[in-house]
């Protein structure tokens, strides 16, 4: 008898081990253009996101994250589901052109690295996402993935993305959400299709990405009354599905890049044809590089003079960008440069805010949140985006090859 009472005792014993070591789940929403600044200022700029606030009261907090080159949204979402560069995993821009899988960035078979849901999928586990880049094709039991043959702001035409995501999910979702099939999968509709595959499938990693502030920004400017009102509206969304979120989730809030302010455009090469300087300058928005010894020196000459900004330290370049070579240079804030060979030397941009600069600029961060029952709260310091693919395995439980 007494035999029987241990036993019992031990196999009560093992099973609550048991229930405690099963792994945990992940929710991570993602907010596109979420720059560190509307958290770190909130106070300041007045923001209403009392759901945001709570989770900055119990996650691990990043002082902001820095990001990948570029810091755009298809290579930065990759790197965060594979801890790889860009150079290294393969996405280098975002999706153009046709919806075709073969075409452009459009599926998971052009990521050249193992990612995280590749990982989970050969454990066994299950995987749900909802606008998440990179995602076509990719092995997701739930699937509405970024893909658009139309796009109103950051929305995508949901003909597309029912065509291309899991068969049938968008009419299972309409079932429970009637007013969930319109014409555009926007923030609302996203939103929505989270809380139905929380509530209905409980995926063991369920990415979810919001992307309406990212348009916004483009069009108004980041840190502005109506950039600050989406903020605001992704936080009562982020609240709805932290309602609808069962016990056994933990929750990342992640963004992808920062953002800036942009004054105007400055037309490099025909400012330097002006000052009879002909050599190689390679130009996107946040940054020029030359091999030309001489363009070098012209670049440096123009630093801190209003248009051209810091030159990138070499060791600097080699670690976020060893595809790049010569010398390298941001624009001066509230800049970006424009590839025009004739014409204005400056003119206006048609965003009134951008992102796509050097991943260290100053204060241009993304950010990583992290909340659950076994999460520690406390402050990690700035942290690299490359980081975050090992962050989300630990919170998974789950060791994956890179």
């Amino acid at each position: 008898m007494i035999y029987r009472v241990g036993a019992l005792i031990a196999a009560l014993v093992f099973a609550a081990t048991a229930v405690q070591a099963a792994p945990r789940k992940l929710l991570v929403v993602s907010v596109d253009g979420l720059d560190w600044r509307y958290l770190r200022d909130r106070d300041a700029l007045g923001l209403k996101i009392p759901n945001i606030r709570r989770l900055l009261a119990k996650s691990q907090v990043a002082d902001g994250v820095t990001g990948v080159w570029p810091t755009i949204t298809w290579p930065s979402h990759t790197s965060m589901l594979t801890g790889a560069r860009p150079d290294q995993h393969g996405i280098l821009a975002n999706a153009a052109g046709p919806p075709d899988p073969a075409l452009s960035y459009w599926s998971a078979t052009k990521i050249k690295v193992p990612t995280l849901t590749q990982c989970l999928a050969n454990a066994g586990r299950t995987i749900g996402a909802v606008n998440w880049p990179v995602t076509v094709d990719a092995k997701i039991n739930w699937n509405l993935p970024e893909v658009y043959a139309r796009r109103l702001g950051d929305s995508s035409d949901m003909e597309t993305v029912d065509h291309f995501g899991t068969p049938g999910l968008v009419d299972e979702i309409a079932r429970s959400y009637p007013s969930f099939p319109q014409q555009w999968l926007d923030d609302r509709s996203r939103a929505l299709a989270t809380i139905f595959l929380l509530k209905r499938n409980a995926p063991d990693l369920l990415l979810l990405h919001l992307a309406e502030l990212d348009s916004e920004a483009h069009e108004e400017g980041p840190f502005v009354p109506h950039a600050n009102a989406v903020v605001e509206r992704s936080d009562e969304l982020i609240g709805d599905i932290v309602k609808a979120m069962p016990g056994d989730y933990d929750l990342a809030l992640v963004s992808d890049h920062g953002f800036e302010r942009i004054d105007r455009i400055a037309n490099l090469k025909v400012m330097a044809a002006a000052d009879g300087i002909a050599g190689d300058m390679a130009i996107e928005g946040g940054l020029v590089t030359t091999s030309d010894a001489k363009v070098a020196a012209w670049l440096r000459g123009l630093s801190g003079k209003g248009d051209v900004g810091r030159e990138v330290p070499a060791a600097e370049l080699a670690r976020y960008a060893p595809l790049l070579s010569g010398s390298a240079f941001e624009p001066a804030p509230h800049v970006m440069f424009g590839a025009a060979i004739n014409g204005e030397a400056h003119g206006p941009s048609k965003s009134m805010g951008n992102h796509g600069f050097w991943p260290t600029r100053s204060d241009y961060h993304s950010i990583f949140l992290l909340s659950g029952p076994d999460i520690k709260p406390g402050a990690l310091g700035t942290i690299e985006m490359v980081s975050l693919d090992s962050r989300l395995e630990q919170a998974l439980g789950i060791s994956c090859p890179h």
